[in-house]
């Protein structure tokens, strides 16, 4: 499906929220005594669902090795585990444990109470269709976060 030309300042514009957004929740990691990579990490993760180390080699566009330092971080707090996948040994997973879906519970309880200057300036039927848009798009795009 082609669409209309997107400007510059519509990049521009995108990056600057994004941008922001990321900081918001760099800084309530770093309050959780987690680094930046940690608490994006620690966030893109499912109790239900063990993801493998190397989907977030994609996510990040870096080596596995630091990838391995992420999880080590994560793990030395005890809120992650690596495992063998249940369907191939060869292949390392990270799960979420107890107490990191709790940390994470505790995150995304702090980004919901803190976010709305994001929204502001938005109505409350704006921001239910920027929600769905914004779902809608990770569903789509397999190799970002949405597909971790």
């Amino acid at each position: 499906m082609k669409h209309q030309h997107i400007s510059h300042e519509f990049y521009f514009a995108l990056l600057g929220v994004l941008m922001t957004a990321k900081q918001h929740i760099v800084a309530i990691g770093g309050e959780f005594g987690l680094t930046s990579i940690q608490a994006v990490t620690l966030l893109l993760l499912d109790a239900t669902t063990p993801r493998p180390m190397k989907n977030f080699c994609t996510v990040y566009h870096c080596d596995a090795s630091n990838i391995t330092g992420i999880v080590d971080g994560l793990e030395s707090k005890g809120l992650v585990s690596r495992q063998s996948d249940a369907h191939d040994r060869r292949i390392k997973v990270i799960q979420l444990e107890s107490a990191g879906q709790r940390m994470q519970q505790r995150i995304l309880e702090r980004l919901a109470a803190d976010s709305g200057y994001l929204f502001d300036p938005l109505n409350a039927t704006e921001v239910q269709q920027f929600v769905r848009i914004v779902e809608k798009l990770a569903a789509a795009n397999t190799v970002g976060c949405g597909g971790v």
